[in-house]
């Protein structure tokens, strides 16, 4: 069996103890869950975490992580897959992963807008 590959912004990758608001999108491709979780504070997305399953859900949210962070909401909302899609270190053409995570990130958004 193969070592997991490992990307630059892994470590970003973890959940956070004190959040505002989160989400879990299942991946259509894996059947693995990507949960997000935002820290929004005085409208900036102070930090974010979650949990993913496999190496390029993990590298996608990393960098995401890495991307998102400090923006404010109206920016975070306006993020897209493109926008992630441009800073990884390696596009996997077969998975829709770096589409479930900003899907994941939305719903967070869209969760603490409703103050879920």
């Amino acid at each position: 069996m193969s070592p997991k590959r490992t990307y630059k912004n892994d470590a970003l990758v973890k959940p956070l103890e004190t959040f505002s608001a989160r989400a879990v999108y299942g991946s259509t491709f894996c059947k693995r869950q990507i949960a997000v979780q935002i820290l929004v504070d005085d409208g900036i997305v102070k930090d974010i975490g979650g949990n993913v399953e496999c190496s390029y859900s993990r590298q996608c949210l990393g960098t995401l992580i890495s991307l998102v962070k400090g923006m404010d909401i109206d920016s975070a909302w306006s993020f897209s897959g493109d926008d992630l899609k441009q800073n990884l270190e390696m596009v996997d053409p077969k998975s829709d992963c770096d589409t479930y995570v900003v899907a994941a990130l939305r719903l967070a958004l869209r969760n603490w807008e409703k103050g879920i």
